[in-house]
């Protein structure tokens, strides 16, 4: 069984995100384990779910069923390439603030410290809304694909990048809360 089965779906790429949730609370109304369900089939349901959300996983699992081979080796967007070293740069930023918050002893210290955080979590809050931005392009072209009208294999390649440093980018948010 595929992702798009286990929750009902059609074998598409585009979706709302609510159209995601509302067929995950459907069958996992029946199948929750608080319910009487079987927890093999939640947690299944679960990780479907969690593939369809995923743009470049709802990506991969299409293909798949489609019975579609990729190389998942080659070569990403050459814009991908030139933002990898903004990616380290705010990062190795973010992690200098965090580790400089943690070192501040006297009450300037932990001033400066807190006014260098602040300004690593607008940056890093700024990038995110970029990877979000390379996400949803990407996604834009999922009609394309299923037209077999563009490459899903490189679309797939700067999807695994860009959600890479989305979650990287989020752990560093969060840590500079």
């Amino acid at each position: 069984m595929n992702a798009f089965e286990s929750l009902g779906l059609e074998l598409r790429l585009v979706f709302r995100s609510e159209e995601i949730r509302e067929a995950f609370r459907a069958r996992a109304a029946d199948s929750h384990p608080d319910g009487g369900g079987d927890e093999a089939e939640f947690a299944a349901l679960r990780e479907a779910r969690d593939a369809l959300e995923s743009p470049v996983k709802r990506l991969r699992e299409w293909l798949r069923v489609k019975g579609v081979d990729t190389d998942p080796r080659g070569t990403i967007a050459g814009e991908l390439v030139d933002f990898f070293q903004k990616v380290a740069e705010t990062g190795a930023e973010a992690e200098a603030a965090i580790k400089s918050a943690g070192d501040a002893q006297s009450a300037l210290a932990k001033g400066m410290a807190e006014v260098r955080r602040i300004g690593a979590r607008e940056k890093v809050k700024a990038l995110l809304a970029e990877i979000e931005a390379g996400i949803a392009d990407r996604e834009a072209i999922f009609p394309a694909i299923e037209n077999g009208e563009s490459d899903a294999a490189k679309v797939m390649r700067d999807l695994v990048f860009l959600e890479k440093w989305r979650g990287a980018m989020r752990s560093l948010y969060g840590r500079l809360l």
